[in-house]
């Protein structure tokens, strides 16, 4: 699912929201209160009128028998607010004896169901618009299912149905995820364009996949799917078919870390995924393997500075990569100082570092005049320095890096409502051509 697509209802949200201010703030008592010898006796959910109780335990590192400190408050207190279903979440410590105490979890639930209209741009370029309709239940049976349908229109017209099911199991260790989607895209390799005049491919997907969690931090999937690529005007390269059309299964294995705090915006915690994915199983034409990686990492250099930092990889082994499964630099990933450019390979290596400080800390806001799901609203500005750098490759060239493409800058980050990061960013590159940039979501 692109979130992207839900970027400007979201604004619109903010705005309207945003025009009258209330006097009272909330006070999130998890702040306030300090370590001690306290263990939990209870753990009692309050606010969660269609939210089961287990969805919220299950992101909790805090359970019955466990030593009460400040440090794991605020870190479940995040961990159920990236849930993305709540507005905002209080955890209030009641001591019951000398011994024990119980934690109370207060959380005010978001809208959970959105037909809403489609307007965005396709890989970071506002030249690329496109628009339509869609629908998101984001809580369906109020056990954080999603169900999301949408039809797109304009630039890659497509149109995608989308199910996932974290709670396959009571206890949330078995998790299913299924999508079925069409689309017609463009060409994004500037190599197999061969000319002025760009083609079009157009893909048919499906998947299922069943996923494996252990504990809160980690899961592990494994998906079989089956995929149909058709291109406008066959040339050498673009397809492995003669006739242009490429059909294939495909499978893919990932294990995923984190330990995150806020997923929206983390200030703590790691991440880990890797990943091999084999597109062709068992028949012919398409015979390639992918092995991805991708490490990211969240210090606290002192009570407000944050260092960042994130290595990624994407390698291709076997037969012959097609243009449609070629990876790139200037579309979904990029190096700020090289925003616009695209680069392309079948291999890719990349590596980002930022230094945040908050210039006002998030706070939230109730606007009473509103509808309880859209009364509580998030606000806050971080300041941040960065650097990037990164390459691409093809099988047969070295990995070198005086290749690496640079950039670095500084930013000013605004965290609003529903979990939504707006980033505006000013970047040079290795020879101080400077860029600015507006982006919507943390860049890592």
């Amino acid at each position: 699912m692109n979130l992207v697509r839900l970027n400007w209802l979201l604004i619109l949200n903010f705005a309207l929201t945003s025009l009258t201010l209330p006097k009272d703030l909330f006070q999130d008592t998890s702040l306030t209160t300090t370590d001690s010898l306290l263990k939990v006796d209870r753990i009692v959910i309050i606010g969660n009128e269609y939210t089961k109780s287990f969805v919220i335990q299950r992101e909790m590192s805090l359970q019955p028998g466990t030593k009460i400190t400040k440090q794991l408050l605020e870190y479940d207190r995040s961990r159920i607010y990236s849930l993305g279903l709540f507005n905002h979440v209080v955890i209030t410590v009641i001591p019951t004896n000398e011994e024990k105490a119980n934690i109370v979890v207060e959380v005010s639930e978001r809208w959970y169901i959105f037909p809403f209209p489609v307007v965005g741009i396709k890989d970071r370029d506002w030249k690329k618009f496109f628009y339509g309709a869609g629908l998101l239940h984001s809580n369906f049976r109020g056990r954080n299912e999603k169900l999301y349908m949408v039809f797109v229109f304009g630039y890659d017209p497509s149109a995608e149905v989308w199910y996932n099911n974290p709670f396959l199991s009571e206890n949330g260790s078995y998790s299913l995820d299924a999508k079925i989607a069409y689309s017609k895209i463009q060409n994004k390799s500037l190599i197999a364009q061969s000319g002025s005049t760009n083609f079009s491919e157009q893909h048919v997907y499906g998947s299922v996949g069943i996923g494996r969690r252990i504990g809160i931090h980690h899961s592990f999937w494994l998906t079989l799917g089956y995929e149909y690529v058709k291109v406008s005007e066959y040339i050498v390269g673009r397809t492995i078919s003669s006739s242009g059309i490429d059909k294939f299964p495909f499978a893919n294995i990932s294990y995923t870390y984190d330990t995150r705090d806020l997923v929206e915006y983390p200030a703590q915690g790691s991440f880990v995924r890797l990943a091999i994915t084999k597109y062709g199983l068992l028949t012919k034409g398409i015979d390639v393997v992918r092995y991805a990686t991708d490490f990211r990492q969240y210090l606290h250099l002192n009570s407000k500075l944050i260092l960042a930092g994130r290595l990624f990889t994407n390698n291709a082994f076997g037969g012959q990569t097609p243009s449609y499964n070629r990876v790139y630099f200037g579309y979904t990933d990029r190096i700020r100082g090289h925003f616009k450019e695209v680069i392309e390979g079948e291999n890719l290596f990349g590596v980002s570092s930022e230094l945040h400080y908050p210039l006002f800390e998030p706070i939230f806001i109730q606007l009473h005049f509103l509808p309880a799901e859209f009364s509580i609203i998030k606000f806050g500005v971080v300041a941040a320095i960065f650097a990037d750098a990164g390459t691409v490759w093809f099988r047969g060239q070295k990995f070198a890096i005086n290749k690496f493409a640079r950039g670095y800058g500084f930013g000013i980050h605004f965290l609003l409502p529903y979990s939504m990061v707006l980033r505006t960013d000013y970047a040079w590159n290795e020879i101080r051509q400077g860029e600015f940039i507006f982006d919507l979501g943390a860049s890592f």
